[in-house]
């Protein structure tokens, strides 16, 4: 069967005889659904289903509510973005009221007095020595790797 099939094909197909299974399938609808079908309709459903699925049409279509869906949900995502900055953009306000509240009115601290710097002592002397290396801390002796005692009580020779 070719990928695209003429409208010839599809009459042919349609013209066909119903099966077993379109009969089968046209019954279970009416049981589950209490509605009383076509046989004929049953039977196109079930032969071109397949090909329906398959055609430029549906996919075109799917294609644009796969889209279609995409955006919406950008668009969603941009509104509760823009409502959750717009909750701590308020937030923030009462948490700064709150917090100016509480701080009494800072008045400015007096100028300090300046005078003119004059060099110390501890300012103009050498700086403290590096330490030397040879001052680090001597290394200390390894020790043997500890080993577990018996419980056993000693043998006396």
């Amino acid at each position: 069967m070719s990928s695209k099939p003429n409208a010839k094909t599809y009459a042919e197909r349609a013209a066909a005889e119903e099966t077993q299974l379109h009969r089968d399938f046209a019954d279970w609808i009416e049981e589950k659904t209490g509605q009383k079908v076509d046989l004929k309709s049953v039977q196109l459903a079930c032969i071109f289903r397949m090909e329906f699925q398959r055609s430029e049409e549906n996919q075109t279509a799917l294609a644009d509510k796969r889209a279609a869906a995409e955006a919406a949900k950008k668009q969603r995502a941009a509104e509760k973005r823009a409502r959750l900055e717009a909750q701590l953009k308020k937030l923030q306000a009462e948490l700064s009221d709150e917090t100016a509240e509480d701080m009494p009115a800072e008045t400015p601290a007096p100028a300090a007095r300046t005078r003119k710097a004059t060099p110390s002592k501890a300012a103009t002397s050498e700086p403290a020595e590096p330490a030397k290396a040879s001052e680090a801390p001597a290394p200390t002796k390894p020790r043997a790797a500890r080993t577990r005692r018996t419980t056993a009580a000693k043998k006396t020779a």
